[in-house]
């Protein structure tokens, strides 16, 4: 038979459809319909032993070649298609693949849309603002030393407990306990386990509005109701203002003249003497003297040295046992005076 200019593009076609129900086929491995001749007449009720190779198509979809492998398990009903020659005057439905139009009861239905993964979702939030009441945040904002609300909030590392600095300050200048939890800060020295929290009192400055001005306020009538100048900022010239900075350096020693200094650390009582047998070492102007636990070996040798005019080296023993100089005085009560009754003695003597 001769084919026309237009059968080459209609026979090619042929080749993608399927034998039974006209869809066209997936990409894959291709099912010939004469290796499955007798099963199609027996399901499908059609004989394709005269098929032309110009009309009929030569191969199965996996749809129908399911049905055919495994006929109890049928998902649909698949009706056959009749399928007929090219025809140059008419349209060929065969050679636009795209324009073919296949009945209802053999359509693939649309394939559902994929599911997304978790991680794909998108998950909108609507934010609300959300009012409360401020006396329902009064249990984190209140120092429970003055039941006021925090000023200069000062944290205790131990618990994370805070208070007011001035309440906190005054409390450990005669306990060694958080104010609130009663758990032990330090033996020694609990002011050096407390510390400045900003975030805190920026958070309550935010929450209670007024409340550093009215504090500032209250300090500044305080000193003026006393006569009393108004203190200074840590070192700065200014008087204590919201936005007062310590920028300025410290200056030490002070320029007024001779100033006392008190710490919050711990005292200890000490009795200094030069070695009995070495004579010509000078004594101590006050062999009896009230130091900081903090202080080191090193510091005191040079108050020794500077009290009794000795130019040489000097060394500290305690119980026969000489100190180093980067100890503590604490450690040397603990350790070596082994917290035997105050005073302390110490003996003092030229480095050989």
């Amino acid at each position: 038979m001769k084919m026309t200019t237009h059968q080459p593009e209609h026979y090619n076609n042929l080749q993608k459809l399927c034998r039974i129900c006209g869809e066209r086929r997936n990409k894959g491995r291709p099912y010939h319909s004469q290796t499955f001749e007798t099963q199609i007449k027996e399901v499908f009720g059609v004989d394709i032993s005269d098929d032309r190779t110009d009309v009929h198509p030569k191969y199965l979809c996996f749809n129908c070649q399911s049905q055919i492998s495994e006929p109890s398990n049928k998902v649909k009903e698949i009706i056959p298609v009749e399928w007929k020659g090219h025809d140059d005057d008419d349209d060929c439905l065969v050679c636009d693949i795209k324009a073919v139009v296949r009945p209802e009861s053999f359509a693939v239905p649309e394939k559902p849309a994929p599911k997304r993964r978790k991680s794909e979702i998108k998950i909108t939030v609507v934010k609300k603002e959300a009012a409360m009441k401020l006396k329902e945040l009064n249990e984190h904002i209140v120092c429970s030393i003055c039941n006021g609300y925090i000023v200069d909030a000062t944290t205790v590392t131990e618990c994370l407990h805070s208070f007011c600095k001035s309440c906190l300050v005054k409390h450990l200048q005669t306990r060694q306990t958080c104010p609130q939890c009663k758990i032990l800060i330090h033996e020694t020295a609990p002011m050096q386990y407390i510390g400045t929290d900003t975030k805190l009192q920026d958070v309550i400055n935010k929450l209670v509005p007024g409340l550093m001005e009215s504090e500032i306020k209250r300090r500044n009538d305080f000193y003026a109701n006393r006569g009393l100048s108004v203190p200074l900022n840590g070192n700065s010239s200014r008087p204590i203002t919201p936005n007062t900075q310590d920028s300025e350096p410290a200056k030490f020693p002070p320029e007024d003249g001779r100033t006392w200094f008190h710490t919050n650390d711990l005292k200890m009582s000490l009795c200094i003497e030069p070695v009995k047998k070495e004579i010509s070492i000078p004594q101590m102007p006050m062999k009896f003297i009230r130091c900081s636990m903090k202080l080191k070996v090193e510091h005191l040798t040079k108050y020794i040295k500077q009290k009794t005019l000795i130019s040489d080296e000097i060394e500290l023993t305690c119980n026969k046992k000489t100190l180093a100089n980067d100890v503590t005085l604490e450690n040397v009560w603990l350790e070596t005076w082994k917290r035997k009754e105050a005073p302390m003695t110490l003996f003092y003597n030229k480095k050989k």
